[in-house]
């Protein structure tokens, strides 16, 4: 079953937050905050080092230092574990592109469309290993409509930026512009890490 998602009400003028796949327990103290954030990155660890399938929820509880009934106050299963893990991963980079852009506001839009790329490559480049293993894994276990609202979401941000350009594109293109530069930027980046993996010359 697909792990269930919760909205996230997004501040004024943004696009909407993506929906985070629903935690069993939801850490409303700073210990068992803790204690989410070790079991995903225990799963983190695991995954580069063994890979999702042979990653067992007995060796991620006993990285993180828990117990497995532990883990299972928090997680229904591995499954929503790495969905959670992949829509945090995507929701941190999507919140540093938001902030570039509005630091870009006002400049030519070429100019914004290379800094914004650069952005992403440079986020991305930096912990390759991980988001390869992320691109594969996301078709797995996220369900698809989860994945479009992320995908929706970026688009969204594209738009926004490109529309506080120095010459923002005619607002009958708008859209497409910006859906066009979410694909070319993420297809390109993420369907060369499935192809050629972290090995990938980013510069």
């Amino acid at each position: 079953m697909p792990p269930r998602h919760v909205q996230v009400p997004a501040p004024p003028g943004q696009p909407a937050a993506q929906p985070a796949p629903a935690l069993r327990r939801r850490p409303r103290q700073s210990r068992a905050q803790a204690t989410s954030d070790a079991l995903l990155q225990a799963f983190v660890q695991l995954l580069l080092e063994r890979g999702y399938a042979k990653a067992t929820i007995r060796e991620i509880a006993a990285v993180a230092g828990v117990s497995i009934g532990t883990f299972y106050e928090y997680f229904g299963d591995k499954q929503s574990l790495a969905a959670l893990c992949i829509h945090r991963r995507v929701q941190a980079l999507a919140d540093r592109l938001r902030d570039a852009a509005h630091g870009l506001a006002g400049v030519p839009r070429a100019e914004l469309a290379a800094a914004l790329v650069d952005v992403q490559i440079d986020a991305i480049g930096a912990d390759a290993a991980l988001w390869s293993v992320f691109f594969a894994l996301e078709r797995q276990v996220s369900p698809l409509a989860a994945y479009r609202r992320h995908y929706d979401a970026y688009v969204a941000l594209w738009r926004d930026a490109f529309a506080q350009a120095a010459d923002p594109p005619p607002a009958a293109r708008l859209d497409g512009i910006a859906r066009m530069a979410h694909t070319i930027c993420y297809g390109g980046v993420s369907q060369a890490l499935l192809t050629l993996g972290p090995s990938l010359d980013f510069a």
